[in-house]
């Protein structure tokens, strides 16, 4: 009973932030359920394919002859809640496909494995970013891990993992534990590439985001990646809007000047570049913006240099795929 006990307790662990931060975003499940996957297979035969392919994943040999307690569970987007109800709905929202749960024992330490299948690397990163804060301690696992006390998530490839353990060298554990598991999945240890493209001189280290839904509160600048600068004392964020297209992008800045045009202010200023704004309101403060391709491009509380941050960006996003 005591070692149930102890993995019951493990798995709150591992439940405990997700639930807080997705009670703002039961908005986006309707759309995130209707996501199927598009890959010609019939449903039944590649949700069994997946399953397996997750499975491979933990397969012995384990680090610490670690022993599975149980079968394993499989979830998808309409049975997550009963695993992490409350949490469920960021995951839906960046189109969850589905979970592995697997508890384990190793001597005196327990662990309990949590794969996600997010479909794409951007809605792994999405997920991953969503929940991890540039103030974490950071660990070279996979793409990129944040570890605490008892747990070591990390992204890479379409998965996120997150592991938690207690007990007798449990730390050692999931260490060990996590860099098999990335061995295993293998593929290039990337972060998304549109990341790249933008200015790294004063970025905050760990900040970038991938939005889903609402980025600065806006659904219409939806996806967006979303990253924080900081010059001095003061922060600013960068935001990368992307369009379907040139048109779409341009869209998307004319609805964005529309809202400061009735909440605040909104001038043109043609020195930013293609239909380059200038704009502010009393609760959003300044921003600058401009179109590139099919990305829009917005620095809110702009420094001095704005104006040059936009058109590195706009230059640097010209040589990104599909952006003209």
């Amino acid at each position: 009973m005591g070692g149930r006990a102890g993995q019951v307790g493990m798995r709150r662990l591992a439940r405990w932030k997700t639930g807080l931060i997705c009670a703002t975003l039961a908005a986006g499940i309707v759309q995130a359920q209707n996501s199927a996957p598009s890959n010609g297979a019939p449903h039944g035969q590649a949700s069994a394919s997946a399953e397996k392919q997750l499975l491979s994943l933990l397969r012995q040999p384990l680090p610490g002859r670690a022993t599975a307690q149980d079968s394993p569970a499989f979830y998808k987007a309409e049975s997550l809640y009963q695993y992490i109800d409350g949490g469920a709905d960021i995951y839906l929202l960046y189109d969850f496909r589905t979970l592995l749960h697997q508890d384990f024992k190793s001597g005196d330490a327990e662990l309990t494995v949590d794969i996600y299948d997010m479909g794409k690397p951007e809605d792994a990163f999405g997920m991953y970013a969503a929940e991890r804060s540039p103030k974490y301690k950071f660990a070279s696992i996979g793409v990129e891990a944040y570890q605490s006390q008892g747990i070591l998530n990390f992204l890479q490839g379409h998965y996120y993992i997150k592991l938690a353990g207690s007990g007798a060298k449990a730390g050692t554990l999931l260490d060990q534990f996590a860099r098999i598991l990335s061995q295993r999945i293998g593929g290039t240890l990337t972060m998304p590439s549109l990341l790249a493209q933008l200015p790294h001189e004063h970025r905050v280290e760990h900040s970038e985001q991938y939005m889903r839904k609402d980025p600065l509160g806006h659904a219409f600048l939806a996806p967006a990646y979303v990253v924080a600068y900081v010059w001095g004392k003061e922060e600013s964020k960068l935001v990368i809007s992307i369009a379907n297209d040139a048109a779409g992008a341009k869209a998307r800045l004319e609805q964005f000047a529309k809202h400061f045009k009735e909440t605040g202010e909104c001038v043109a200023a043609t020195e930013l570049g293609a239909g380059g704004i200038r704009a502010k309101n009393s609760f959003e403060g300044n921003v600058i913006a401009r179109t590139q391709g099919r990305y829009l491009i917005v620095v809110v509380n702009p420094p001095q240099n704005g104006a040059e941050i936009l058109t590195k960006t706009a230059q640097s996003l010209i040589r990104t795929s599909g952006s003209q």
